[in-house]
């Protein structure tokens, strides 16, 4: 199984790596909310806003917030303060550090969490989900960048994320981490991995 992602990812390096950009990392209650999607039409991407950040001895925590049909939807989102580079300057994956699970969690919030699943479900066509898990979601991370992540200063990092990673069809997705933009976005990386994410998310 990891061969096969390394493959995968190893494919996709021309679009992997961060771009940093110049101002603060702050966050603010009094950033407007937009809406998760682009329209029901346009459902690969997921967008959320950072709206407070909580720094850990080991960890950062983001309140990331949406709107879906004018509802307020989101959860926390845990990121690790030291996340290795998953790719070398030379181009080449970095199996051993660029691979690691739970450097990047999902917390449930309360009901807008709820919300967020039962909204992914909708925009996704996955049925009979209206709950988020109580324990934190840890997916597989792979770093798709050239250098260590630092959430001391505002830059955009990316990632790939896979979601039971030992299920027959594992759900990936690309995750970008945007601390200048202040935002998270789920892009989604093929249909076919759509019931597998949000399963992961949804309280069975």
């Amino acid at each position: 199984m990891r061969q096969i992602i390394i493959i995968g990812v190893a494919a996709l390096l021309a679009a992997c790596g961060n771009t940093p950009k110049s101002g603060n990392d702050g966050t603010s209650n009094s950033t407007p909310l937009v809406s998760i999607t682009h329209g029901p039409r346009n459902p690969t991407y997921i967008t959320l806003r950072l709206l407070d950040r909580t720094d850990q001895e080991t960890t950062v925590s983001y309140a990331a917030k949406g709107l879906f049909n004018e509802d307020t939807v989101g959860l926390i989102v845990e990121v690790d303060k030291n996340i290795p580079a998953g790719i070398s300057f030379d181009g080449k994956v970095d199996e051993k550090a660029g691979f690691k699970t739970g450097s990047i969690k999902f917390i449930r919030s309360g009901e807008e969490s709820d919300r967020f699943v039962a909204a992914l479900g909708e925009i996704w066509n996955v049925n009979g989900v209206t709950r988020m898990k109580t324990q934190p979601i840890q997916p597989l991370v792979f770093s798709s960048n050239r250098a260590e992540v630092n959430l001391g200063k505002s830059s955009t990092y990316s990632f790939k994320l896979f979601f039971g990673a030992d299920a027959p069809v594992p759900g990936e997705v690309f995750f970008t981490l945007d601390t200048y933009k202040k935002t998270v976005e789920f892009q989604e990386k093929d249909a076919a991995y759509r019931s597998q994410i949000v399963h992961t998310f949804a309280e069975e």
